[in-house]
């Protein structure tokens, strides 16, 4: 995702990879810690926060690199429940748009589904089992069926599956702020210049309402349904501000 970066605190994690400036906010570990809290024992919880931190940063590095090919020098933040990839400061007047800012938008979900799409393949010449199954509630699920090295490990290649292919699929709703729901924007944009922005906010409304309810009915997931109400209240604010909702 993009967004604004939070304030620093003396609690960060700075590292750079790939000349790519990274920090980690403390929110970032604390947020993983409650998504990972129903793990049965601290091998598996590690395993978690390992595979949270892994497949989160390859997402942004897949934003970041695509803005490297444009002659934009990004940073990452991993925050909250996911990250900022920041153009870069004095980046501000010469950022991409249209067709290069989708492409950017579109290469977080990518690097996601192209380090499980890698893992499968590297799993499979080893000689273990994968399953792949398409459907509902997840959309892709994809697991190892058999023990990898250890109880521990086969936890986190499943929790790598799990939030590179799941996070990418979520990622790509129109929904804002996610990437879909910026990609939706563009696309609107370029059909209808003055509406584009509305139509997008619009469409995001209803498909975060329309994602609360399957987060709460089908996956069972309070925090989802909260997560997907807040966007929904967040497009609606946004919507007001274009000149309210027209449908």
């Amino acid at each position: 995702m993009f967004g604004l970066d939070p304030g620093r605190t003396r609690w960060d994690l700075d590292f750079s990879i790939f000349r790519i400036p990274v920090r980690v906010h403390p929110f970032f570990w604390l947020v993983g810690l409650l998504l990972g809290a129903r793990a049965n024992d601290p091998a598996e919880l590690i395993a978690w926060m390992i595979a949270f931190f892994v497949a989160i940063l390859v997402h942004e590095l897949g934003h970041a690199a695509a803005m490297r090919a444009y002659g934009v020098y990004p940073s990452i933040t991993l925050y909250g429940l996911g990250g900022f990839t920041s153009f870069g400061e004095g980046a501000f007047f010469r950022q991409p748009r249209g067709l290069p800012h989708i492409v950017i938008l579109a290469a977080g979900p990518a690097a996601g589904f192209a380090l499980a799409g890698i893992l499968v393949v590297i799993i499979a010449l080893a000689g273990f089992e994968v399953v792949i199954r398409v459907g509902l509630p997840f959309g892709v699920l994809i697991a190892v069926r058999e023990m990898v090295g250890s109880l521990a490990f086969s936890s986190l290649l499943n929790d790598l599956f799990f939030i590179s292919v799941f996070w990418g699929i979520v990622n790509l709703l129109p929904v804002y702020p996610l990437d879909g729901g910026q990609i939706a924007r563009e696309v609107l944009t370029a059909i209808r210049p003055d509406e584009g922005t509305r139509w997008s906010l619009m469409l995001s409304f209803v498909t975060a309402v329309l994602m609360a309810v399957v987060a709460f009915v089908q996956w069972q997931s309070l925090f989802g349904a909260i997560l997907f109400g807040y966007f929904a209240y967040l497009s609606y604010a946004m919507l007001t501000v274009h000149g309210g909702p027209r449908w």
